[in-house]
């Protein structure tokens, strides 16, 4: 990819050794971060990077010790927050013509992020989501609660979001993440609204719902179109 470098970001922290201290600065591809208005504090939610065995060794351990790490690069404020407790994080490698060894990659979530999987803490009433395409977040929350509803409603739904300030961007790196409140129950109530007034319909016809396509997180389609845009 033509000047892929640009899209990349910076982690670094500071790393205690036995007799001293060691900074330690990896690529960031992907992050999503919760700040506040003055941009100033905040909470991480997801960090991707990349590096060699014993940098990308060394973030896994901070990762799971709590500690606060500096994010800097495009579309991020200088920040400085940790994943909080309980965070996730899942490693893999990267095979890359000629280089001897792998890339190191690693993905650390934090434990709210994690809880928006299928059928996860569906009492809560905050929802991370890593995009803010209307089939995307309709779909997410139609698994994570169970909603009853169809892909045509996307933009209403979205709509109703925005009207009733149910959803705010946060911070990211090579996407476009959202925080949404609500609860089933609310949710429900709005889809119930709609169909009263005749503002959704069920299709006229019974059948599997097919949802359109939609680009993986780290997909390197959805870099290209949120660069381009």
């Amino acid at each position: 990819m033509k000047n892929a470098h640009e899209r990349f970001g910076w982690l670094e922290f500071t790393r205690a050794m036995k007799d001293t201290t060691v900074r330690v600065r990896l690529r960031l591809d992907r992050c999503i971060a919760e700040v506040d208005e003055e941009e100033r504090n905040g909470k991480l939610h997801l960090l991707s990077v990349l590096g060699g065995d014993s940098d990308v060794a060394a973030v896994w351990a901070a990762v799971h010790q709590n500690q606060s790490f500096r994010v800097e690069g495009p579309g991020l404020p200088n920040l400085e927050s940790s994943l909080g407790d309980k965070a996730e994080c899942h490693r893999g490698s990267l095979s890359i013509a000629d280089r001897k060894r792998p890339v190191r990659h690693l993905v650390a979530v934090s434990a709210e992020l994690a809880q928006t999987r299928l059928g996860a803490a569906t009492e809560n009433n905050r929802t991370i989501l890593s995009d803010n395409d209307p089939a995307f977040v309709l779909y997410r929350l139609s698994e994570r609660f169970g909603l009853p509803v169809v892909p045509e409603w996307a933009d209403w739904f979205m709509s109703e979001m925005k009207r009733r300030r149910a959803i705010r961007p946060l911070a990211g790196l090579g996407c476009s993440p959202v925080l949404i409140a609500g609860t089933k129950a609310r949710f429900l109530s709005w889809i119930s609204r709609g169909l009263r007034r005749d503002e959704i319909r069920f299709p006229a016809l019974n059948g599997p719902v097919r949802w359109p396509p939609m680009a993986g997180f780290l997909d390197p389609e959805r870099t290209r179109s949120l660069n381009a845009a």
